[in-house]
């Protein structure tokens, strides 16, 4: 099937006059700049992790590791990764308009809403509720699961393999590639890296260059993994509608 990686949204006004405004949205285009995006905020992330080990050599530093630390919440590299999940889902949503009489409907369907919670979750890191210290301290559980969301996350994560198995075999060759590198990078650094990091924490501590190296590289893993999976649904959608048209009416009322 063929690609153009482009697709074209007219947001159109009804009423006694009509107004389109295009929006060219350009996989390629998207990606390239996602991806200075996610360099720079992990250039970002190094240097405030520095400002951290150093312990805050001067005033600003605090304040500069409090807006970019890749470990932090509430600050921009958490809420650009929200942004970009919900994107993803708005994305999705399109797609499950289109796939209503598709067999497949329901797959794109729930892929929406695991991406809305995703974005909220990074935005309000709901998953941080199952880290329970007396669980870890009862069970003597593995440093790889010192935080202890991985092992019910790790479950969740086969789960939906085994579910959506079928659906990615389905999928055109392109947009099947591409949604598996998403994944393995995306949950690589999420899972994987989380993982390793107890091992990093337990063996060198918390304020450690290897514990901050891992904490880089596992948010980079995951803001990386999000850039694939945005390009490989847009690149898909492309393939379906050259151009989608979204009416919005607007009235006093």
């Amino acid at each position: 099937m063929f690609y153009t990686n482009k697709i074209t949204i007219s947001m159109q006004q009804v009423s006694n006059s009509s107004v389109e405004l295009p929006i060219h949205l350009c996989a390629k285009t998207i990606a390239r700049g996602l991806t200075l995006t996610v360099i720079s905020l992990t250039l970002a992330g190094v240097l405030s992790g520095y400002f951290w080990l150093s312990e805050f050599p001067f005033p600003a530093s605090k304040w500069f590791y409090t807006l970019f630390s890749l470990d932090g919440e509430f600050n921009i590299p958490a809420w650009y990764s929200a942004f970009s999940l919900l994107f993803c889902s708005g994305l999705l949503k399109v797609i499950t308009v289109i796939k209503r009489k598709d067999s497949h409907f329901s797959y794109w369907k729930n892929l929406y809403f695991i991406f809305v919670y995703l974005s909220f979750d990074e935005a309000f890191s709901f998953h941080e509720t199952f880290i329970i210290p007396s669980v870890r301290q009862a069970l003597h559980l593995n440093p790889i699961f010192f935080q202890t969301w991985v092992i019910p996350g790790a479950i969740l994560v086969a789960v939906f393999a085994f579910k959506y198995l079928k659906f990615w075999i389905n999928l055109p060759q392109k947009t099947r590639y591409l949604f598996f590198i998403a994944a393995v990078v995306y949950v690589g650094g999420a899972l994987g890296m989380e993982m390793l990091g107890g091992l990093l924490i337990e063996d060198f501590g918390r304020r450690s260059f290897i514990t901050l190296a891992g904490i880089v590289l596992e948010e980079f893993l995951e803001m990386a993994g999000i850039v694939i999976f945005l390009y490989a649904l847009i690149t898909y959608l492309s393939s379906l509608k050259e151009s989608i048209r979204l009416k919005i009416y607007l009235s006093e009322k």
